[in-house]
Order: structure tokens, then C-alpha cells, then sequence
């Protein structure tokens, strides 16, 4: 593709990243998604400059979350930090609670990875083997030392929590009702004591 005459550097990218995050809307389906154009126009830049740097659509979507990553990686810093803070099942608690309530913040970061993980199939390799891959290892290794599963099961117990935390932040207030049986801050309390509870099952069968 030919280089357009406003493509010009790293402050460009970064700046139709940050137009694309302030354009992100939840459609009516409830799917996160931007419109080109729209993010075209707040960064002030041609289509043809965004299609430089982003062939697609989802590569443009897959570049909104970079932020995510970045503060899920402090979290993950401050969780390892504790490990050597605490007894090993107050750390899965707290770890369980940390990670619920940290979902429940980032929910339209959520929306979208699970958006893009669904049109690819799989979780975007880039962040699979750089992000997932270097977790997985790390927790699992822990989770193992700690409750006496062997790596391969800890590894399959931090994915269980992942998609289990996932769904229960992504729920709508109304189906928190139902579910919880309250609505609001006092469901999504009750939910973050029942994801405790079910990590420390996980971690500490016996």
C-alpha cells in the first residue's frame, strides 16, 4: 500500500488509537464497535492513513486494548507482590476478588476481546503468546505449589476462573437480579464473594 502523505509516524498511530478508544460505543446488540470514518475525522487523518497502519477493522479494535493490557499487567505485578505478603489461601481470595472487581471496571474491554476472539476463533496470537502464555506459567506454577494440583490442572483451573469471572462481570444489571438476586453494588458483592468461594474450591479441593 502506498505510504499516504499524513502517515508519517509513531504520534500518528497512537493518535488514531486514542481517536478509536474516544469513538468506541456499545451498538444495540450490545457489541462494542467504531466507525471508521468517525475516527478518521477526531484524528484528523484519511481513511487512507488508518488503513496504513490498519488493514482491518479488528487490527484497529486489537490496538484499543493495548491500554487494557497495560493495566491488567500492574494488577497481575501487585498480585505477585502479595504472594509473598499472605497465606497462600487468603492470596487465592483475595486474588479471586481483585480480579472480579477489576473485570468489573474494564467491561467494555471485555465486550471487545470476547468481540474479537469470536471473529478470530481463538485469542489474537500476539497477546496469546506474549500476554497469556507468560501468565499461565506463572500462576500455574504457584496455584500448583500451593494447593498441591499438579501444573497442567492449575493451568485448566486459572482458565476455568478466567471464563467464569468474565462471564459474571459482563452481566446485565437485570440479570444480576435474577441471578444474584439483587441488582447493582449489592449484587456485584455477592457475586465477588461467590467467585472467592469458588477459587478457593478450585485451588483447594481437599
Amino acid at each position: 500500500m502506498v505510504r499516504p502523505k499524513d502517515a508519517c509516524s509513531e504520534e500518528t498511530w497512537n493518535r488514531i488509537v486514542a481517536a478509536a478508544r474516544h469513538e468506541l460505543v456499545e451498538t444495540d446488540d450490545g457489541e462494542v464497535d467504531v466507525a471508521v470514518r468517525q475516527v478518521a475525522t477526531r484524528a484528523g487523518v484519511s481513511l487512507g492513513t488508518i488503513h496504513y497502519y490498519f488493514p482491518t477493522k479488528e487490527s484497529l479494535l486489537e490496538a484499543c486494548l493495548d491500554t487494557y493490557y497495560e493495566r491488567l499487567g500492574a494488577l497481575v505485578v501487585e498480585l505477585a507482590a502479595l504472594a509473598t505478603q499472605t497465606d497462600p489461601r487468603t492470596l487465592i481470595e483475595q486474588a479471586a476478588r481483585r480480579i472480579y472487581c477489576f473485570a468489573v471496571a474494564e467491561r467494555q474491554s471485555l465486550k471487545l476481546r470476547a468481540r474479537l476472539n469470536a471473529e478470530l476463533g481463538r485469542l489474537e496470537p500476539q497477546r496469546a503468546r506474549h500476554v497469556r502464555g507468560p501468565m499461565l506459567d506463572g500462576f500455574a506454577s504457584l496455584i500448583a505449589n500451593m494447593g498441591g494440583l499438579d501444573v497442567a490442572e492449575a493451568r485448566l483451573t486459572i482458565q476455568t476462573m478466567t471464563g467464569l469471572i468474565m462471564h459474571l462481570a459482563l452481566l446485565a444489571d437485570a440479570d444480576l437480579e435474577q441471578i444474584a438476586g439483587a441488582g447493582g453494588e449489592a449484587g456485584r458483592r455477592i457475586v465477588e464473594d461467590h467467585v472467592a468461594r469458588v477459587a478457593l474450591r478450585l485451588v483447594f479441593p481437599n
